[in-house]
């Protein structure tokens, strides 16, 4: 699975969120684990961090392995630069997001869609208020994780479930289970959080000479 659809809907591999999903033996959805994944989602304003994202088939087969870095910022804002052989950066300043794919030397320009049920990634960037009336949480402990489960009420969207995995109030790692049954890890180090982040990391100057999509409403 990609990133693409961590943060639907958007083109092409918007890079990837094992073996088996994590699926706890009991984990009763309750007010607890809401209540808890909020806590700690409203008590992040940025996020800093690299990452190693891992995607993986239903028999546990790898099929693309990425690194990057990543920023997140309260409300919506998002920097995704993966290293080569994979490169592609996306930047989101909480209203628009930019595509850039170096080796087609393409941008592709979109409204960011501030649905938390097409777009999962933004409870990161401060739209933890949505969690409740969009997806049922359950939480376990795994490996001295702290695990939140969520599966989204709306049955239709392309992604069948979603992990935080937090030690104490640091993420550490996000898994995405796809219809497909393909499994998308992303594991994080070097976490940096509630750091002042440098504005200009969430705007995007496009390149002169390369092919320009603008998929924008109302362009």
């Amino acid at each position: 699975m990609s990133l693409n659809r961590f943060f639907h809907p958007l083109p092409k591999v918007f890079l990837t969120l094992l073996a088996a999903v994590f699926y706890p033996l009991v984990a009763a959805a309750d007010d607890a684990a809401l209540t808890s994944f909020v806590q700690r989602l409203g008590g992040t304003t940025t996020l800093e961090a690299d990452f190693v994202q891992t995607v993986q088939d239903q028999q546990g087969q790898v099929l693309q392995q990425t690194e990057g870095r990543l920023a997140i910022a309260n409300p919506g804002k998002l920097r995704w630069e993966t290293r080569p052989p994979y490169e592609q950066l996306v930047v989101s300043d909480g209203k628009v997001v930019w595509v850039y794919d170096q080796d087609l030397e393409q941008v592709t320009i979109r409204n960011l869609e501030m649905r938390v049920q097409d777009t999962p990634a933004l409870l990161l960037g401060g739209r933890q208020a949505d969690v409740a009336s969009n997806f049922e949480v359950s939480q376990f402990q795994q490996d001295g994780l702290r695990v939140f489960h969520l599966i989204p009420h709306d049955k239709s969207q392309l992604f069948e479930s979603l992990e935080f995995a937090y030690q104490a109030d640091q993420l550490v790692s996000m898994t995405i289970a796809d219809a497909t049954g393909q499994v998308t890890d992303i594991q994080l180090s070097n976490v940096a959080r509630n750091q002042p982040l440098d504005g200009m990391a969430f705007v995007f100057d496009v390149p002169e000479g390369v092919d320009v999509i603008d998929a924008r409403a109302g362009f």
